[in-house]
Protein backbone atom coordinates (compact mmCIF):
# COMPACT_ATOMS: atom_id res chain seq x y z
CA UNK A 1 0.00 0.00 0.00
CA UNK A 2 1.44 3.02 -1.06
CA UNK A 3 0.69 6.51 1.60
CA UNK A 4 1.49 9.31 -0.58
CA UNK A 5 0.75 11.93 2.25
CA UNK A 6 1.26 10.78 5.62
CA UNK A 7 0.37 13.35 7.18
CA UNK A 8 -3.01 14.34 6.21
CA UNK A 9 -4.49 17.89 4.80
CA UNK A 10 -2.51 20.72 6.29
CA UNK A 11 -4.11 22.63 9.07
CA UNK A 12 -2.43 25.71 9.97
CA UNK A 13 -3.24 28.23 12.65
CA UNK A 14 -1.67 31.02 14.70
CA UNK A 15 1.29 31.94 17.29
CA UNK A 16 -0.94 31.41 20.67
CA UNK A 17 -3.83 29.64 19.44
CA UNK A 18 -4.61 26.06 20.20
CA UNK A 19 -3.93 23.57 17.64
CA UNK A 20 -7.43 23.54 15.68
CA UNK A 21 -8.95 19.57 16.44
CA UNK A 22 -9.16 17.51 13.22
CA UNK A 23 -10.97 14.21 13.32
CA UNK A 24 -8.68 11.51 11.00
CA UNK A 25 -10.59 8.64 9.86
CA UNK A 26 -9.24 5.54 8.23
CA UNK A 27 -11.37 2.63 7.28
CA UNK A 28 -11.26 -0.84 5.99
CA UNK A 29 -11.98 -0.80 2.12
CA UNK A 30 -15.25 -0.47 1.63
CA UNK A 31 -16.68 0.15 4.76
CA UNK A 32 -18.73 3.38 6.08
CA UNK A 33 -19.06 5.01 8.85
CA UNK A 34 -22.81 3.87 8.66
CA UNK A 35 -21.19 0.30 8.66
CA UNK A 36 -19.61 0.51 12.00
CA UNK A 37 -21.98 -1.27 14.83
CA UNK A 38 -19.69 0.57 17.74
CA UNK A 39 -16.58 3.07 18.00
CA UNK A 40 -14.24 1.73 20.99
CA UNK A 41 -13.00 4.80 22.87
CA UNK A 42 -9.11 4.06 23.86
CA UNK A 43 -5.63 6.08 23.76
CA UNK A 44 -2.63 4.03 21.44
CA UNK A 45 -0.47 2.46 23.16
CA UNK A 46 2.02 2.28 20.11
CA UNK A 47 4.05 5.45 21.40
CA UNK A 48 4.06 7.51 24.49
CA UNK A 49 1.84 10.10 23.91
CA UNK A 50 -1.44 8.30 24.60
CA UNK A 51 -3.65 10.00 21.61
CA UNK A 52 -7.10 9.24 21.98
CA UNK A 53 -8.37 7.55 19.38
CA UNK A 54 -11.31 5.44 18.80
CA UNK A 55 -12.13 1.75 17.39
CA UNK A 56 -14.03 1.08 14.82
CA UNK A 57 -16.31 -2.52 15.66
CA UNK A 58 -18.16 -4.17 13.10
CA UNK A 59 -19.60 -7.77 13.73
CA UNK A 60 -16.78 -8.26 16.36
CA UNK A 61 -13.80 -7.38 14.41
CA UNK A 62 -11.84 -4.09 13.62
CA UNK A 63 -12.87 -2.42 10.65
CA UNK A 64 -10.71 0.89 11.43
CA UNK A 65 -10.09 3.23 13.74
CA UNK A 66 -10.46 7.44 14.08
CA UNK A 67 -8.77 9.82 16.03
CA UNK A 68 -10.81 11.31 19.65
CA UNK A 69 -11.44 15.87 18.53
CA UNK A 70 -11.57 15.82 22.10
CA UNK A 71 -8.13 14.42 23.22
CA UNK A 72 -5.91 17.11 24.86
CA UNK A 73 -2.55 15.47 22.82
CA UNK A 74 -3.77 15.31 19.27
CA UNK A 75 -7.16 16.67 19.28
CA UNK A 76 -8.27 14.34 16.65
CA UNK A 77 -5.53 13.59 14.56
CA UNK A 78 -3.62 10.43 13.57
CA UNK A 79 0.26 9.59 13.19
CA UNK A 80 1.30 7.44 10.71
CA UNK A 81 1.51 4.03 13.36
CA UNK A 82 -1.95 5.05 14.71
CA UNK A 83 -4.02 5.17 11.76
CA UNK A 84 -2.57 2.10 10.34
CA UNK A 85 -1.37 -0.02 12.56
CA UNK A 86 -4.63 -1.61 13.65
CA UNK A 87 -4.41 -3.14 9.85
CA UNK A 88 -2.06 -6.03 11.67
CA UNK A 89 -4.87 -7.54 13.62
CA UNK A 90 -6.66 -9.03 10.88
CA UNK A 91 -3.31 -10.09 9.07
CA UNK A 92 -2.92 -13.53 7.88
CA UNK A 93 0.70 -13.55 9.35
CA UNK A 94 -0.39 -12.71 12.92
CA UNK A 95 0.07 -15.28 15.28
CA UNK A 96 -3.16 -17.10 16.58
CA UNK A 97 -1.77 -19.04 19.32
CA UNK A 98 1.62 -18.68 21.70
CA UNK A 99 4.59 -20.63 20.41
CA UNK A 100 7.79 -21.55 22.23
CA UNK A 101 10.85 -23.12 21.44
CA UNK A 102 11.35 -27.37 21.41
CA UNK A 103 14.40 -28.75 20.20
CA UNK A 104 15.04 -25.84 18.09
CA UNK A 105 11.64 -25.28 15.98
CA UNK A 106 8.82 -23.14 17.40
CA UNK A 107 6.08 -25.30 18.33
CA UNK A 108 2.50 -24.56 19.31
CA UNK A 109 1.47 -24.00 23.26
CA UNK A 110 -0.76 -22.88 25.76
CA UNK A 111 -0.89 -19.35 27.37
CA UNK A 112 0.20 -20.84 31.03
CA UNK A 113 2.85 -22.80 29.52
CA UNK A 114 4.01 -19.71 27.51
CA UNK A 115 3.69 -17.04 30.08
CA UNK A 116 5.34 -19.72 32.98
CA UNK A 117 8.32 -20.17 30.41
CA UNK A 118 8.81 -16.23 30.10
CA UNK A 119 8.46 -15.70 34.07
CA UNK A 120 11.25 -18.41 34.48
CA UNK A 121 13.41 -17.31 32.13
CA UNK A 122 13.00 -13.53 33.36
CA UNK A 123 13.70 -15.09 36.76
CA UNK A 124 16.76 -16.40 35.33
CA UNK A 125 18.08 -13.01 33.79
CA UNK A 126 17.14 -11.58 37.04
CA UNK A 127 19.17 -13.52 39.05
CA UNK A 128 22.16 -13.39 36.49
CA UNK A 129 22.75 -9.89 36.57
CA UNK A 130 22.22 -9.78 40.79
CA UNK A 131 25.24 -12.43 40.66
CA UNK A 132 27.19 -10.15 38.51
CA UNK A 133 27.13 -7.55 40.74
Amino acid sequence: MAVTDIWGPRTPYKRAQMWPRRVDTELAAGTTSDDVDCWVPTASVLHSNGDGLEIAVRRGRIVGIRGRADDRINRGRLDVKDRYGWKANASPDRLSTPMVRKDGELVPTDWDTAMSRIAEHAEDLLMSRCSED
